[in-house]
């Protein structure tokens, strides 16, 4: 049967610097700088181990278009491996690495090839003799492409068994990306190519299974919390009359995630780091050999909302929780504790009986579930406000924003009235 088996990623961004995280200390800084080349070296071994036909990347395999010598040096090193494999590698160039800025004197090892930029061309992949796929596709020669890309693929006059196609671009929404090389479904769905290998979306996706596959393999190596979870490449098979099979596989070096963590009925805060590995560990495909970052919400009554709600404090745990866990090998680094508790107390009973904390709470309930009297008091509090910043950055405020402030306040105040009282 004729059938080949690949590896697909994309958006490699090697050398991408880690940015809008708070203040790393120098060894975790250091474990960062090379994440994603230990990204990319674990899609290399992947490739070996599956003992791939080739290996397919569909575009900005670095961050800038003012690479390092030094990144492109390695991600060649990478290469050759495969290439004294006999692996063969395919891949375009994207938005943040548009052709034109490659250095012409990086000479690309053996086997491996580079789609230009001008038209889409194609290269034939052959197996004991045998033809079995043609791999097209086209290259970014400036970061602004917003031309339809995918509308120039077209099958090889003489087609091998298996078409794909490889193309760094939008198809449907883009979401937080820049929408270059859009198209839509429609423009690829007859033109009976088997597989397209897409890149430009961070966030995985398969966007049609079959007839043709388009699945976007996202980034292998989150950079921020906007890219949190697992992130990683497809392994891919295709035999000749059949739909591809696709499996994701986790390549990341670190993994971001946005915990929140129910701490009703904890009052002694030597109990809070259980807290946090038991949430570590009810995440999605957790794995106890990966490192984490995190960034937690605390939530629920409990007797230490007076101690969360200083800022002081919260930073001093979290320093203490990192300082335990850094010297690990497989580290756990908290980022921010983002403070959402509760006091534990009995607000339903306050409620229902006399005196100044009683009547506070029903106010606050007047607003909270009266949209129209909650817009009219943030108005009346705009007018006192002097400084123009303050005003502008109000007037950007949600209305659900707007509840979560007031219910904070609520429990801030009550929390002071209860201890006076």
């Amino acid at each position: 049967m004729l059938k080949i088996k690949f590896i697909h990623t994309a958006d490699l961004h090697l050398d991408t610097p880690f940015k809008g995280l708070s203040s790393w200390n120098a060894d975790l800084s250091k474990k960062l700088k090379d994440a994603t080349f230990k990204s990319f070296k674990n899609i290399i071994d992947l490739c070996i181990n599956k003992k791939v036909d080739f290996l397919i990347i569909s575009g900005d395999i670095f961050d800038s278009e003012n690479k390092s010598l030094a990144a492109q040096l390695k991600f060649v090193t990478e290469l050759k491996r495969l290439s004294d494999k006999g692996i063969a590698t395919y891949f375009t160039c994207g938005n943040h690495d548009p052709l034109k800025s490659w250095l012409d004197t990086i000479k690309l090892p053996e086997n491996v090839y580079r789609f230009d930029s001008s038209k889409v061309k194609f290269w034939t992949f052959k197996k004991e003799d045998k033809v079995i796929a043609d791999i097209h596709g086209i290259s970014f020669n400036d970061k602004d492409i917003k031309e339809n890309l995918a509308a120039d693929f077209k099958l090889a006059p003489n087609p091998a068994p298996i078409s794909i196609a490889v193309l760094h671009g939008t198809i449907g929404i883009p979401g937080p990306h820049e929408n270059y090389a859009p198209f839509k479904l429609k423009d690829v769905v007859n033109k009976r190519f088997d597989y397209w290998a897409m890149g430009h979306i961070h966030k995985r996706q398969v966007v049609n299974s079959s007839n043709p596959a388009i699945i976007y393999p996202g980034n292998p190596q989150g950079r921020d919390f906007g890219e949190s979870g697992e992130k990683g490449c497809y392994l891919v098979e295709i035999s000749k009359g059949n739909d591809p099979g696709s499996e994701f596989i986790p390549t990341q070096l670190i993994r971001f995630e946005d915990l929140t963590i129910d701490i009703t009925g904890v009052d002694q805060i030597e109990l809070l780091q259980g807290k946090i590995k038991e949430a570590i560990e009810r995440v999605e495909n957790y794995d106890e050999n990966a490192n984490y970052i995190l960034r937690i919400t605390l939530r629920g009554r409990t007797g230490l909302h007076s101690s969360l709600n200083d800022q002081v404090q919260v930073e001093e745990l979290v320093q203490h929780y990192n300082e335990e866990h850094q010297d690990k090998q497989n580290f756990i680094w908290i980022d921010k504790i983002y403070v959402n508790t509760q006091p534990d107390i009995g607000i339903e009973k306050i409620k229902k009986g006399v005196g100044f904390s009683s009547e506070i709470l029903k106010s606050f309930d007047v607003y909270l579930e009266d949209n129209k009297k909650l817009i009219e008091l943030i108005k009346t509090i705009e007018e006192d406000f002097v400084n123009a910043q303050a005003k502008r950055e109000i007037a950007e405020f949600t209305g659900d924003i707007h509840k979560e402030m007031l219910e904070k306040a609520k429990m801030l105040l009550l929390d002071k009235l209860i201890k006076e009282e």
